[in-house]
């Protein structure tokens, strides 16, 4: 009894957390009190060092959903489908294009090409938009009255001041007639004629402006389409559904309508849509290597880099690989899918674009058209043409879009702006013919900046857009 007493006392004194080593049943009281001892030494601070690993994950997962969450909740907003392009629609370029197919159903006039044409305007119209298409015939596109010509009598006040055009690498593209062919009303009495006529700076160049349709489900739109051909024969009509998001389909089908029918004709090629106003005669002096001088209005349309493309290291010098237009640096797709802009996570994967160019307007020589063209034939469609043309595929080209501050998605508030500018794009056509009187009328002079005018009110966006 007193021995069993004695036994109890002992192990009142031992650790109350006893430890059997596996595979050891027989192991004495003093070595389970031994490994006990050397246990407890050990575990206390392998317990501090998992806290410390605890809190160290759950800070780094914190800062993680910090910074992943604005991405998961924007791909979770763009899992809504846009019409015309689910997610099960094939958006394999040449299931719609036919690249070995002439799906074109109207064709222009192409007589007078056959000489070569220096710029091709290709207007980008919806299939109902008659007005808009006439207007552009009576005002801008009227390639015959508002050519070359023009530019030195827009800018008489800035005469000297400018970067001139390479007129001697051009000559051919120039017409072969006389200034007096141009329709006297546009020039003073007090200009010298005579003089003028012996100035290629002054003689017409060569254009041609065309407009691009697709189809329409209407009868009689497509019947009025018919006689519109018939009667301005400047109409392209491709075999597509003419709508909002098929607009990369009509601008794939351009750039598949001229390497089809004029690539080795046409020198540089013009894309924009039919509520722009465009300055045909700065165009032509820009891609002929000449500089735009720059107005006071149109002064908040350029940054500090921009304005150094007035200067003359930065001139369109070689035509090669050319896209030129306003230039769009790391935009994100939007998820707000009200917004016409609206772009699933299935059609674009990516949280950022590639640097693109405004749809309204945008230039290309027509090696970068061959090449764009061919690229577009191996990329999934997206619905947004520009951002597909000149950031996707000029991106998977090679190719590198060139801002000029000359081309907005804008419209000016002042009338100056546009003396200066080379796209407006404007609300209706009503004011693309206020423009067009305007700037044609050289009575008007638009003063410059002034001598000390303020850097900090230029229009900051492309600094680091690289």
């Amino acid at each position: 009894m007193m021995g069993d007493l004695t036994n109890l006392l002992e192990r009142s004194h031992r650790p109350t957390c006893e430890y059997s080593p596996v595979g050891n049943d027989s192991s004495s009281d003093d070595d389970i009190e031994d490994v006990v001892v050397f246990g407890t030494a050990r575990t206390r601070p392998k317990k501090k060092w998992c806290t410390q690993c605890g809190v160290i994950v759950v800070v780094l997962l914190f800062l993680l959903f910090l910074i992943y969450i604005p991405l998961f909740r924007n791909i979770q907003g763009r899992i809504v489908g846009i019409p015309g392009w689910s997610y099960n629609t094939s958006r394999d370029t040449t299931d719609y294009v036919f690249p070995d197919k002439n799906t074109t159903l109207i064709d222009p006039n192409m007589a007078d090409m056959e000489n070569g044409i220096f710029l091709l305007i290709v207007v980008c119209s919806a299939a109902n938009n008659f007005f808009a298409r006439q207007t552009i015939r009576e005002t801008w596109g009227n390639s015959t009255e508002f050519n070359y010509p023009y530019f030195p009598r827009m800018h008489k006040n800035f005469q000297g001041k400018y970067l001139e055009a390479n007129f001697k690498r051009w000559r051919e593209y120039f017409h072969d007639v006389s200034f007096s062919s141009i329709s006297s009303s546009h020039f003073s009495s007090t200009e010298n004629n005579a003089s003028m006529q012996s100035d290629i700076s002054i003689r017409p160049v060569r254009i041609k402006v065309f407009f691009l349709l697709g189809q329409t489900p209407s009868n009689e739109t497509q019947s009025q389409i018919v006689v519109e051909s018939e009667i301005s024969q400047d109409i392209i009509q491709e075999n597509f559904l003419d709508s909002y998001n098929n607009l990369t389909l009509k601008s794939v089908m351009l750039l598949k309508w001229v390497k089809n029918n004029c690539l080795k004709r046409v020198q540089f090629v013009m894309k924009c849509d039919d509520d722009v106003f465009l300055n045909v005669p700065n165009l032509l002096h820009v891609l002929m290597g000449g500089i735009v001088p720059v107005y006071n209005d149109s002064l908040p349309f350029y940054d500090l880099t921009s304005l150094m493309a007035t200067r003359k290291h930065t001139a369109v010098v070689e035509p090669k690989r050319l896209l030129m237009g306003f230039l769009f640096c790391r935009a994100k797709p939007i998820s707000d899918v009200t917004s016409k802009w609206y772009s699933p996570i299935y059609m674009y994967s990516g949280t950022t674009y590639p640097n693109y160019l405004s749809g309204p307007g945008y230039v290309m020589s027509t090696d970068t058209l061959a090449e764009l063209y061919s690229t577009s034939l191996k990329t999934p469609l997206f619905h947004m043409e520009d951002i597909f043309i000149t950031g996707i595929c000029a991106h998977k080209t090679g190719l590198k879009p060139r801002h000029s501050p000359l081309f907005t998605y804008t419209a000016a508030k002042n009338l100056c702006a546009m003396r200066g500018m080379i796209t407006q794009h404007l609300n209706s056509s009503d004011d693309i013919k206020r423009a067009y009187d305007f700037v044609t009328n050289t009575t008007i002079n638009c003063p410059p900046p002034d001598t000390h005018f303020n850097n900090k009110n230029l229009f900051v966006r492309t600094k680091s857009c690289k």
